[in-house]
């Protein structure tokens, strides 16, 4: 039983510093999330470059992606 919790809330830790496109109004805003996420060490951040061209969230306002809002 012990286990068991251990392993849902390990799980449900590492899901809440995860962040998509959606969470962000601006590329710019998104990019500095990227930024001190990816600087400290931390979890989350490579979900918003699926490119991986360093660019976090193209697709949002003031981006530079293809697919652009």
């Amino acid at each position: 039983m012990k286990f068991l919790l251990i392993l849902v809330f390990g799980f449900t830790s590492i899901q809440v510093y995860a962040k998509k496109c959606a969470d962000f109004s601006t590329q710019q805003q998104a990019q500095k999330w990227y930024e001190q996420r990816k600087k400290s060490g931390q979890s989350g951040w490579k979900s918003l470059d699926r490119d991986g061209d360093g660019q976090a969230c193209d697709c949002l306002l003031s981006g530079n992606g293809k697919k652009r809002k």
